[in-house]
């Protein structure tokens, strides 16, 4: 049996911290709500960040605050603090660590390169791929630019990380669900995409005016794109259909006793 791994300790004034390289936090070990962020409360200076701390909330200053009280805190790179942990998560060798920043390494600075150029991201989506352009707010056919999905005919879902719709591989178009169907839709499926941050972090960034280099150090750039691919038949939609049903048979059932039965003849 393999072990568990050991926690990575970070001391900060004399209180101890875990780091947490898949959310990029320092979490106080004693009290798991505390967090201090490297991308949103810490300065990424490359070889190091820095963090004003007040002692007295352990993390940022929330609050109004007297300067003497606030420490300046120096915090190695998260290469540093836990090359082991950061070299599994990203693909890397230990020693090919040496010299890098945290940002090389979680970022592929390659595809960056190619995106900053003008590349457009693509997504696969049951076999064919399209580009995302998230300034016109749509995918395009990468053969040959034609179907066009319109990222506005999707659905975010209540978490804001994804897109929903329903899809039609045959004519390659989203298509609305009927509200009344009776029958399951035939070749239709639901396809799950992330939202644009995912889709394209860099025009995201660009769109929203948001600090590129803190948003690829939460959502790097991905090399595969892919639609999940959801049955109708792991959907409500079979649900929907049943309830449809059963209002028909009332339905029907009402209209029956609306009908007079016949007069018998007289014998």
């Amino acid at each position: 049996m393999s072990k568990l791994k050991e926690p990575i300790i970070f001391t900060i004034e004399g209180t101890a911290f875990v780091v947490d390289i898949d959310q990029q936090v320092l979490r106080q070990t004693d009290n798991p709500a505390n967090e201090i962020s490297f991308t949103r409360d810490m300065t990424d200076h490359g070889s190091h960040y820095s963090l004003c701390y007040d002692p007295r909330e352990k993390n940022i200053p929330r609050q109004a605050y007297n300067p003497g009280q606030i420490k300046e805190i120096t915090v190695p790179k998260l290469i540093a603090l836990d090359p082991e942990g950061m070299a599994a998560k990203y693909g890397w060798q230990v020693q090919d660590l040496a010299g890098k920043t945290d940002f090389q390494v979680i970022v592929d600075q390659q595809l960056l390169e190619r995106r900053r150029e003008g590349v457009l991201p693509r997504i696969r989506i049951m076999g064919e791929d399209f580009y995302v352009d998230l300034r016109m707010h749509e995918l395009r056919h990468a053969g040959t630019f034609h179907p066009v999905l319109s990222l506005e005919s999707f659905e975010l879902t209540a978490d804001g990380r994804h897109y929903e719709a329903y899809y039609h591989p045959v004519i390659r178009q989203v298509v609305p669900l009927d509200p009344l169907l009776t029958e399951l839709p035939e070749s239709v499926v639901k396809i799950r995409i992330p939202a644009e941050i995912g889709l394209d972090p860099v025009g995201a960034a660009q769109m929203y005016h948001i600090d590129e280099r803190m948003l690829l150090r939460l959502y790097a750039i991905q090399k595969e794109l892919r639609a999940e691919i959801i049955p109708l038949s792991e959907t409500h939609v079979p649900a929907l259909i049943a309830r449809n049903r059963q209002e028909l048979t009332r339905q029907h059932q009402e209209n029956v006793k609306k009908i007079k039965p016949k007069m018998r003849p007289r014998l």
